[in-house]
């Protein structure tokens, strides 16, 4: 079989009939490819060779979805990808992963598209990124997610968007001026307020989502040494005054591969209590049941407060990024 076209593998070996012809194929020799499963059909018009499927399910379905926005948006020049498909392009954490791709299209297109949410909108200027597949930047991305999926979703994409350095908190601003008045805005204008460069998980936005205003307000990402100095590690949140570190991560990242990776964890907490903190984990199960949480939360600050020791840590405090 002949290679594919030199622009498939930027786009996850997606690429069209015309570049397939450009390139020396025939139909024909695209036909023989499909019936023999060497290439795959996605759209009339539009082919993919086969790639090795992620074994993490998760990651599976971000390429499964990332080459299925690609495909609706070559197979629709006017089309855009666009909310959580235009995330995944990007590169930036999610927090709801729907099985169809969002594009969007001008206001006045006609006509649908198959196995596409599509979204009607205008793309003002510096809204969409050109190149392999179009897609809306950085800014546009978090304000579409936030009106489809809400705050939650919002602030999981901005603060990843904010730690790749891909936006800063000004352009997501403009970027609310641009949409004002669009239904679902609001979402969106909330989590921009909340959101934080430091956050490093979805687990971790998502937490201070949800325990906003129900426990004191942490300090993120702080490096803690002990009082001569000897660096013990970097926690999530941390209540300094309280004497608590929380962890936003559980069993969550580690599968049996990753041992060493636990145990390193295992000893970090170790080095924390000995510290004289008292360390809290949790995952995302926990966030089903935010009041649980919360309670073994404050059962925590409970635990610190009853310390008779003198305090044996200190803090260095990770810079919040603040255009």
């Amino acid at each position: 079989m002949r290679p594919v076209p030199p622009i498939a593998p930027a786009r996850l070996g997606v690429f069209t009939y015309a570049e397939a012809i450009a390139d020396g194929w025939t139909g024909k020799a695209l036909r023989c490819a499909v019936e023999r499963s060497a290439l795959s059909r996605l759209r009339p018009g539009v082919f993919a060779e086969p790639i090795e499927r992620p074994g993490d399910r998760f990651v599976a379905a971000r390429t499964e979805l990332a080459r299925a926005a690609i495909a609706a948006v070559l197979a629709n020049p006017t089309a855009v990808a666009s909310h959580t498909s235009a995330a995944v392009l990007l590169g930036l954490t999610v927090w709801y992963l729907p099985r169809t791709p969002c594009i969007t299209v001008p206001p006045r297109f006609v006509g649908d598209v198959e196995a596409a949410h599509l979204h009607r909108a205008r793309m003002p200027t510096g809204h969409v990124l050109a190149g392999e597949a179009a897609r809306t930047a950085a800014a546009r991305t978090v304000i579409d997610v936030g009106r489809e999926h809400g705050a939650l979703s919002a602030l999981v994409t901005a603060d990843a968007a904010m730690h790749m350095g891909l936006v800063t908190r000004a352009e997501l601003r403009a970027q609310l001026h641009d949409c004002r008045g669009w239904p679902g805005v609001r979402a969106a204008r909330q989590a921009i307020g909340f959101a934080d460069d430091r956050a490093e998980s979805a687990l971790e936005s998502a937490s201070r989502f949800k325990l906003d205003a129900r426990v004191p307000t942490p300090e993120l990402q702080a490096s803690i040494y002990d009082n001569a100095g000897t660096f013990l590690g970097r926690c999530d949140f941390l209540w300094d005054e309280l004497g608590v570190v929380g962890e936003a991560d559980g069993m969550d990242k580690y599968d049996d591969l990753e041992r060493t990776s636990l145990r390193e964890e295992k000893l970090r907490q170790e080095r924390f209590e000995q510290a004289g903190l008292v360390v809290v984990r949790w995952g995302s199960a926990d966030l089903s049941n935010v009041d649980r949480l919360v309670a073994r939360l404050r059962s925590a600050y409970a635990r610190a407060a009853q310390r008779t020791e003198p305090r044996r840590w200190c803090v260095q405090r990770s810079a919040q990024i603040l255009a």
